[in-house]
């Protein structure tokens, strides 16, 4: 376990004012049932650089938000005893006793489908990012490999760093817990983590979560790009539309790279990167998570459109239009109207 008070790697993080108070890293066996506290000092450089890239890494996310079900459960009780001061950092074993007991009991459950949980390295930091003081606990990923001299099987840190879980506690002036933020690198948080293990609540259900992602995504980008182009506001919300319905998981990074970054506009001048770097600060001005399981229902009302075309005409639409199915036109007298592709209705209408 290393303690950093006194020591800071100046330069290491040249833009960011962190301080990493104290780490602790352990592997986790769980076949052995057993985990191991790696022992390492400030003059193992380079496993030091790679603890403190990981913390940097997540201390920059957000994540899903998740509220305490109560002071007392066993992870938030000595995190928060730990940063006001009454009880030694050393305690954070007792963490990962409960982690490894908790993925034993869960790879016994998944084994039967075939799947196995990935092992890693359990980190336990205790920081202060930018005057807020944090605790982090995550799960990185750890390597097998042939050393290349002796040709026998050697475990390692893989230098491009692979972060599977992370919780980010934040606490206040007065040292009670602000806000608590989880990640997964799965589309969905594995509940033993934030529930068996953390015993932690959402902080936003998933149902109201698609229900103002939606509308918050149509009223503070598309709406913004429809004063713009028209058409192109129709091709997004129907791109928009799809993703929502077709997915089981919506993640931000997700949504932003599938249906903005891939959009080619058709005007020309239509700005999307700036869209996309808008869309990215959603969760956070607008209060939902980046990450949840999206519940259909939710929008389906959201989804439907109405739009007048005359005193007693109206087009309602109930979700995406595929390009081609609906088109402004003008007839041979100069005429605005639009055309709709449609057996149907060439029918209904004496065709």
């Amino acid at each position: 376990m290393a303690d950093n008070n006194e020591v800071q790697q100046e330069g290491a993080f040249p833009e960011r004012d962190l301080q990493i108070h104290s780490i602790g890293s352990y592997t986790l066996d769980l076949n052995a049932n057993k985990h191991t506290n790696l022992e390492a000092t400030d003059n193992e450089a380079d496993y030091m650089n790679f603890i403190h890239g990981i913390v940097h890494e997540i201390s920059t996310q957000g994540g899903r938000q998740f509220i305490c079900n109560s002071m007392h459960t066993e992870v938030i009780n000595i995190v928060s005893q730990i940063v006001n001061g009454n009880i030694d950092f050393s305690e954070v074993e007792a963490i990962a006793d409960r982690l490894l007991r908790i993925e034993v009991e869960a790879q016994e459950k998944i084994s039967k489908l075939g799947k196995q949980l990935h092992e890693g390295l359990l980190i336990i930091s205790h920081i202060t990012d930018r005057n807020v003081e944090k605790i982090i606990i995550c799960k990185a990923e750890t390597l097998s490999y042939i050393e290349r001299k002796t040709f026998t099987q050697q475990d390692g840190f893989p230098l491009k760093k692979k972060i599977f879980k992370s919780v980010q506690i934040t606490f206040d002036n007065d040292k009670n817990i602000e806000e608590i933020y989880v990640n997964d690198i799965n589309e969905s948080i594995s509940k033993y983590w934030w529930d068996t293990f953390l015993e932690l609540a959402k902080k936003y259900e998933d149902e109201e979560n698609t229900r103002k992602a939606f509308s918050i995504i149509e009223s503070k980008i598309l709406n913004i790009i429809r004063k713009e182009s028209n058409i192109d506001f129709w091709n997004l919300r129907n791109t928009t539309i799809h993703y929502f319905r077709s997915n089981e998981e919506f993640e931000i990074e997700d949504y932003i790279e599938k249906c903005l970054n891939g959009y080619a506009p058709e005007k020309e001048d239509l700005d999307i990167e700036k869209f996309a770097v808008r869309a990215r600060e959603l969760p956070t001005k607008f209060a939902f998570d980046p990450q949840f399981s999206l519940v259909k229902k939710a929008i389906t009302a959201k989804i439907k459109k109405t739009i007048s075309l005359h005193e007693s005409i109206d087009l309602v639409l109930k979700g995406e239009v595929n390009p081609g199915t609906i088109e402004s036109a003008r007839n041979d007298r100069n005429e605005k109207g639009i055309f709709i592709k449609t057996s149907t209705g060439f029918d209904e209408f004496g065709g």
